[in-house]
């Protein structure tokens, strides 16, 4: 159990930002208990340090990367920018080596208009490019890069499959989708299909038709997985105000590196 004091119900201060390869959303506050994300967490305190756990490591940081896969906790008292990316999402395959000083300026200016809803759609556009560009990209291998793209598009394929069009056994091809990506095949799936619940998110919407929408097998399977990846249901935040999902136009850009 988390040892955090409690903060109010965090609420939207921006609409939800989703583009294909994560997620961005501004919080008036944050407490939250232990859970880990298939997407890696990029938090940024607005008006200060937050507190944040990383696999039982406390940090007092205004700006901390949590890998994916990590057990993490969350508080702040003031608002707070947090941005999914994907595993596959270059921005994240460039932080993995490092975040330099120029990019956490970068953030820093450009995430507190979000808060004051000053921003547009494309003002979240470029601070993704500009994330991307500060960084060097460690691209993955493209049998792992095709899978990824095939998995976004195709709800219904399953590992056999990808492994037949990536000429490697089943074992082989989950072996290597998990050391590029560094989460399981089956985890990365399901993540997807959270992802596809946030983008199709609408205020009003009940779980289950939410749940039915996004490919889960019923209400209490969504609630479950998104509580294990978030902690917490959509309702959380929608509460007392609407909810605004902007899907941005953002190219893929993935690199990639030949095969050994």
């Amino acid at each position: 159990m988390s040892t955090l004091s409690p903060v109010s119900d965090p609420r939207l201060l921006s609409p939800l930002y989703v583009w294909r390869g994560g997620w961005l959303a501004v919080l008036s506050n944050m407490a939250n208990q232990p859970h880990r994300h298939v997407a890696a967490s990029l938090l940024v305190g607005l008006q200060g340090p937050l507190n944040v756990t990383v696999d039982g490591r406390r940090l007092d940081q205004q700006i901390v990367l949590v890998p994916p896969e990590q057990t993490q906790t969350l508080h702040s008292e003031g608002p707070v920018a947090v941005i999914h990316l994907d595993p596959d999402e270059p921005a994240w395959r460039g932080l993995s080596a490092g975040m330099g000083g120029h990019l956490q300026q970068i953030l820093l200016t450009a995430l507190p208009p979000l808060a004051e809803a000053q921003a547009h759609p494309d003002s979240v556009i470029r601070l993704l490019a500009a994330i991307r560009d500060t960084a060097t990209i460690h691209p993955l291998d493209p049998r792992v890069a095709s899978a990824c793209r095939v998995l976004r598009e195709h709800e219904e394929v399953d590992l056999e499959q990808l492994a037949e069009q990536a000429n490697l056994s089943a074992s082989r091809f989950r072996r290597l989708f998990s050391e590029q990506l560094g989460v399981t095949f089956k985890r990365f799936v399901l993540h997807l299909k959270s992802q596809r619940a946030l983008a199709l998110w609408e205020s009003g919407m009940t779980l289950t038709e939410l749940a039915v929408a996004a490919g889960f097998y019923d209400q209490p399977h969504l609630n479950r997985t998104l509580r294990a990846m978030f902690d917490a249901l959509p309702s959380r935040y929608a509460r007392g105000q609407p909810v605004q999902v902007v899907p941005l136009s953002v190219p893929e850009g993935i690199s990639q590196t030949r095969p050994s």
